[in-house]
């Protein structure tokens, strides 16, 4: 069984957790990076909010990981001037 998203649902996931995942960022005034790195040290009380961050950036850095394996495929239908090197976009 193919269990491959395809792109545009990578995009319309990675939007839609983007509001949600702010909403924590605000309230805590925490970066989603640095709340996810001192949540898997285990530094942080437990907390429903935490749980559900942690699920929600999870999730958006396994998206944002499957669109970087398909973004070969984005490239190729933008009408670039010059060809993109491999490594140009790995540290976006």
């Amino acid at each position: 069984m193919n269990n491959e998203i395809p792109l545009n649902e990578i995009i319309e996931d990675l939007q839609g957790l983007e509001p949600k995942i702010l909403e924590y960022e605000k309230k805590y005034r925490l970066l989603s990076p640095y709340f996810h790195k001192l949540y898997k040290a285990g530094k942080l009380e437990e907390h429903w909010d935490f749980q559900n961050w942690a699920g929600l950036y999870e999730i958006k850095l396994d998206r944002l990981a499957e669109y970087k394996q398909k973004l070969a495929e984005v490239l190729t239908a933008l009408p670039l001037v010059d060809t993109v090197e491999e490594d140009f976009l790995v540290h976006v």
